[in-house]
């Protein structure tokens, strides 16, 4: 009777655990890893395809030092997690994040909570302290060699524990104002 039972469930059920996420993320439209599209769209890359970097940068006493040995993973980790979860699409409305409603003021505060956080793990694992931590992008290849110099798109104030943005964008100046 159990064994019936579970054959008559066993299909529906495993049909249901692939539908109902790929329908949540047709009525909210957010995806996220295994249910989003996003590798379909690899053939769009082409030789003219611009590729960008962040790098991350400790200043101490007017002096620079690459931070990229002290970031806890691998660069490419790294950098994954910092743009996904962190730093997210400068679209308001992006298909690949997880914030439904997004303000300037939510944006600093999870850079600050980020780069606060992230300053304690140099002090704690390295035993590096810095004055300002410079959020860099870069353009690179295919093969993510620089393509240009690196340039400052914002900077976190250790002292003062707080993100400073220096880049502007149409797409943030449309983000509801709340500041």
């Amino acid at each position: 009777m159990l064994l019936s039972i579970m054959k008559r469930v066993y299909k529906p059920l495993i049909c249901a655990c692939f539908l109902i996420p790929n329908l949540l993320v047709i009525i909210f439209g957010i995806e996220s890893f295994p249910y989003t599209c996003a590798p379909m769209f690899g053939h769009y890359i082409n030789k003219d395809t611009k590729f960008y970097l962040f790098k991350l940068e400790g200043v101490k006493d007017s002096k620079s030092i690459d931070l990229t040995k002290y970031l806890g993973k691998s660069d490419d980790l790294f950098m994954r997690h910092f743009f996904s979860k962190v730093y997210g699409s400068t679209d308001a409305i992006s298909p690949f994040t997880n914030k439904f409603s997004e303000s300037k003021s939510d944006f600093q505060e999870r850079m600050d909570l980020f780069f606060k956080n992230y300053s304690n793990l140099l002090m704690d694992k390295y035993k590096r302290s810095f004055d300002k931590i410079n959020l860099k992008i870069v353009e690179v290849n295919q093969k993510r060699e620089p393509q240009t110099k690196p340039e400052i798109i914002a900077y976190y104030d250790s002292e003062k524990q707080h993100y400073v943005s220096l880049y502007k964008n149409q797409a943030i100046d449309k983000i509801s104002k709340d500041d």
